[in-house]
């Protein structure tokens, strides 16, 4: 998979999680709690993705952003399988398997790829747009 697509999947992912918020709502308080608590670290480590990635745009040989930028994909790709551990008994095996499907999809054992001159060119817009995917999920099971 090449880094300009990270975010494309992980917007994949954040889309998919917040429409089954339903489904997870139904968690008890405790799993509810924990998976807000992971949706809010998934939404900030994006964040820092996005802020990251700006820099590289302007500047596409910062290896101090590029080595920022790594650390965070690889950082949401660990939430994203502890947050399928913790819900891996309260969704169907369809809806699971969708998921684990796409975590897969962001590289080998969950890590992104190799860092290159493209990560100047990932999509901020997507990143962004999955941080406010995840903040949604996490408000909604705070309800």
């Amino acid at each position: 998979m090449q880094l300009v697509d990270f975010p494309k999947r992980l917007l994949s992912i954040a889309e998919t999680l917040n429409r089954w918020a339903g489904a997870i709502s139904a968690l008890d308080r405790k799993r509810r709690a924990k998976v807000a608590r992971y949706a809010d670290a998934v939404a900030e480590t994006l964040a820092r993705a996005g802020r990251f990635s700006v820099r590289l745009t302007a500047k596409p040989d910062d290896k101090s952003a590029q080595r920022g930028l790594m650390r965070e994909l690889g950082r949401i790709s660990g939430y994203l399988e502890t947050l399928v551990g913790v819900l891996q008994h309260h969704l169907d095996g369809r809806k699971l398997a969708g998921v684990k499907r796409r975590l897969e999809q962001l590289g080998p054992h969950g890590q992104a790829v190799e860092p290159s001159a493209s990560m100047s060119l990932i999509r901020v817009d997507r990143l962004l747009a999955a941080e406010g995917y995840f903040r949604a999920l996490a408000d909604s099971l705070r309800v």
